[in-house]
């Protein structure tokens, strides 16, 4: 069973929460490991549905609307009429239709890393666990909720506060930091370290990738003045 380091923007009274009862934590990771594979096919389906028909059904809709309020449409999606009528855009309109269920169900910031976290942890501190460096704490630190298993079986959560993820975030915000990371990858080395999961020189760019949104992923947060909670699941 493979890995996955997981990411979620709280707010402070959240925190506080989860602070105070530990298991509330497991509900900030459940939704997407813990989606039986028949509703994930069942999710997969309906989204090929919309990629396929939606761009034209959307192109129709739009083209019965005021101008404005057309305008005003397309801009959120970056398409126009036009270019919806011609079978393009699928993808906008999934994200736009994700958006809105997300902020009508109060749903949480999330970011997941895949199996690029311990990589990107690598390239950020050229270290296999996780020390006292600010650097080295980014993706496997944190103050731990709960017991040593934790919900996941891969140890258990932990936490930022608002005030840690600013300082996490102005340390991955360098300006040299990227070139360094960059540097470090080195698909053999990590091999021989057992960085998870097994590495080849074609893997630099997933990395590089990812480290780019975990650190936009802090720099959101930090403006927010969101605390974090993650966990390995």
């Amino acid at each position: 069973m493979s890995m996955n380091a997981m990411f979620v923007q709280v707010d402070e009274a959240e925190l506080s929460r989860i602070q105070a009862d530990p298991s509330l934590a497991e509900t900030l990771f459940a939704r997407e490991p813990l989606m039986p594979p028949v509703l994930t096919a069942l999710a997969k389906a309906m989204q090929d549905r919309v990629r396929a028909a939606g761009p034209q059904l959307m192109a129709d809709a739009l083209s019965r609307l005021d101008p404005a309020l057309r305008r005003q449409i397309e801009a959120s999606m970056g398409r126009t009429t036009s270019a919806l009528a011609s079978g393009g855009g699928g993808d906008a309109i999934l994200k736009l239709m994700e958006g809105r269920s997300a902020r009508g169900a109060g749903a949480h910031t999330v970011l997941s890393l895949d199996k690029a976290w311990h990589g990107v942890h690598y390239v950020l501190c050229g270290e296999v666990e996780p020390g006292a460096e600010m650097l080295s704490q980014v993706v496997l630190g944190g103050v731990e909720l709960g017991d040593d298993e934790g919900f996941s079986g891969y140890g258990p959560p932990r936490y930022f506060t608002a005030a840690q993820v600013a300082e996490v975030s102005q340390a991955l915000s360098r300006p040299d930091l990227e070139s360094q990371a960059a540097a470090r990858f080195d698909a053999a080395r990590m091999s021989q370290l057992k960085i998870y999961p097994g590495w080849r020189p074609s893997d630099a760019e997933w990395v590089m990738d990812s480290f780019r949104r975990l650190r936009d992923f802090y720099s959101d947060a930090a403006g927010k003045g969101r605390a974090m909670v993650t966990c390995l699941v």
